[in-house]
C-alpha cells in the first residue's frame, strides 16, 4: 500500500525544511575549500544556474498548473537544494573573505539572496498546498502572485549578487591588464 499524496507532500516538505535548517546551522568552515582551493567559485556557479532556472520554471508553471501539479514534489526538493546552495555560497564566501577581504556590497546582496531563496521555496510549498491539496482559490491566487514576484526577484537578485561578486574580483585586475596591453 503506497503513501497518500498528502503524506508524500508532508514528507518532502519536512525533509526539505530539515535539510535547509541543518545547512543553515553548519559551521562556516564546512564549505571553505574543495580540493585545496576555495569552494566559493565552484558553489556559486551551481547557484547562478539552479536558482534562476527554477524561478523561470515556476513562472512558466503558473500558466500551466498541470505541470506544477505533476512536478511540485521534486520542485520542492530542488528549491530546497537551491537554498542549500545559496547558504553554502554565503558560508564559503565568508571563509574566502577571511583570506582575501570582505567585499561588503557583495556580501550584503548575498544575505538578501538567502532570504529571497527561503521565501521562494516557502511560497511554493504554500502555493502547492492550497492549489493541490486543500484547494482554496483565493489562497492559491494570492500565493501565485507572491511566488511570481519572488521568482522574478530571485532572478534579478542572483544577477546583482553575481555581478557585484565578479566586479569585486575582476574589475581592477581586468582594467589594469587591459590598460597595460592597450586594449579597447
Amino acid at each position: 500500500m503506497g503513501l497518500s499524496p498528502m503524506r508524500k507532500f508532508l514528507i518532502v516538505t519536512i525533509v526539505s525544511t530539515l535539510i535547509i535548517i541543518v545547512t543553515y546551522f553548519l559551521p562556516s568552515g564546512v564549505w571553505a575549500e574543495f580540493g585545496g582551493l576555495p569552494a566559493h567559485p565552484l558553489i556559486i556557479h551551481g547557484v547562478v544556474v539552479l536558482l534562476p532556472l527554477l524561478a523561470i520554471f515556476l513562472l512558466v508553471g503558473l500558466f500551466w498548473k498541470n505541470l506544477l501539479k505533476k512536478l511540485h514534489l521534486p520542485l520542492i526538493g530542488m528549491l530546497a537544494l537551491s537554498v542549500v546552495g545559496v547558504l553554502a555560497a554565503k558560508s564559503s564566501g565568508y571563509s574566502l573573505s577571511a583570506v582575501v577581504g570582505l567585499p561588503r556590497s557583495h556580501a550584503q546582496w548575498g544575505n538578501y539572496l538567502v532570504l529571497l531563496a527561503i521565501a521562494l521555496v516557502s511560497s511554493f510549498v504554500l502555493f502547492s498546498y492550497f492549489s493541490f491539496y486543500k484547494k482554496s482559490k483565493i489562497a492559491s491566487s494570492s500565493l501565485g502572485v507572491l511566488m511570481a514576484f519572488l521568482a522574478v526577484s530571485a532572478i534579478g537578485m542572483t544577477y546583482v549578487v553575481g555581478h557585484s561578486g565578479a566586479e569585486s574580483v575582476w574589475k581592477y585586475k581586468y582594467n589594469s591588464i587591459k590598460d597595460q596591453q592597450k586594449l579597447p
